[in-house]
């Protein structure tokens, strides 16, 4: 009895689809996958419905690698903070006017890209450093070293190195998001991928750990808990900041107290000049009524 349970048993797996067997699941494994599969397009239709939900759920997929392309750049220090935040920020003000999740996407792209900038303050993480301790090349942690080598590049060339190898959009894709030429992007990607590499082997590093690879595991750095948590409890606040401008506005009440001192004195010079001219109408108005006495 039990030896043909067994041959029963065999037989329905036999028989079932390959694609219930994929993943070492039974009954709907693919079905499982492929709902477990992110949908960002879908995730981004539930931002631009201002759903919360939809906004954390982004926002934990990509926190990492928007982390990283903007403290790669800026530091972690106050800036750095100030523009993570306000590109999550950017994210959510742009799904009130955006129509489609293909345009909120591009639009946070953009902004990373574009408005995400200010080299004055940048500047501190492009000075060049020494630091290649031993310790890192001893234990073959080769990812920092890249890291090192990585400030050393030009303002734009990190810009495109991190589309690339962080965000993931090609060339094609950067050019349109930073609005220059595909040659001129794919010009800096060469000679950033080049120096990189140069300077790699200058270190010691061996040559068949590619850039590809070394980048790849360098991505383990996240933002901070407390980074996170203030982002997710800003959504709301966020929203409401937006959509009070969206309310008729009333006209504004001028107030003396608005112009200050000097705006007060220009008032009353203004009125002393209307009263003098209308005093002086008045009396040529008056002449020609005056007789003289013969």
């Amino acid at each position: 009895m039990d030896g043909f349970l067994k041959m029963s048993a065999w037989q329905g797996i036999l028989h079932m689809p390959a694609t219930y067997l994929r993943g070492g699941f039974l009954l709907g494994a693919y079905a499982e996958v492929r709902s477990r599969r992110f949908d960002t397009d879908a995730v981004l239709e539930k931002i631009l419905q201002h759903d919360k939900e939809g906004f954390t759920s982004f926002y934990e997929r990509y926190r990492g690698r928007v982390y990283r392309f903007i403290v790669r750049q800026y530091g972690t220090g106050e800036y750095g903070k100030a523009a993570y935040y306000s590109a999550w920020r950017h994210l959510v003000v742009s799904g009130l006017t955006i129509k489609t999740p293909k345009d909120l996407k591009r639009s946070f792209y953009s902004y990373l890209g574009k408005s995400v900038q200010n080299p004055g303050i940048s500047q501190s993480t492009d000075m060049p450093s020494n630091y290649l301790p031993r310790d890192i090349e001893e234990d073959g942690n080769w990812s920092q070293v890249l890291m090192e080598h990585f400030k050393q590049l030009s303002v734009e060339k990190k810009r495109y190195f991190l589309f690339k190898h962080e965000i993931g959009i090609s060339e094609t894709a950067i050019s349109r998001t930073l609005d220059v030429s595909r040659k001129d992007v794919e010009k800096g990607l060469r000679e950033a991928e080049s120096e990189l590499r140069e300077a790699m082997e200058d270190s010691g590093c061996p040559k068949k750990r590619s850039l590809e690879r070394l980048y790849r595991e360098s991505r383990v750095v996240k933002p901070p808990a407390s980074w996170d948590q203030e982002i997710i409890d800003s959504f709301n606040m966020w929203l409401r900041q937006t959509e009070q401008p969206n309310q008729p506005e009333k006209a504004p009440v001028k107030s003396d107290a608005s112009t200050g001192i000097a705006g007060k004195l220009g008032h009353f010079k203004d009125q002393v000049r209307s009263r003098i001219s209308n005093l002086g109408k008045r009396d040529h108005q008056k002449a020609p009524r005056v007789r003289k006495l013969s």
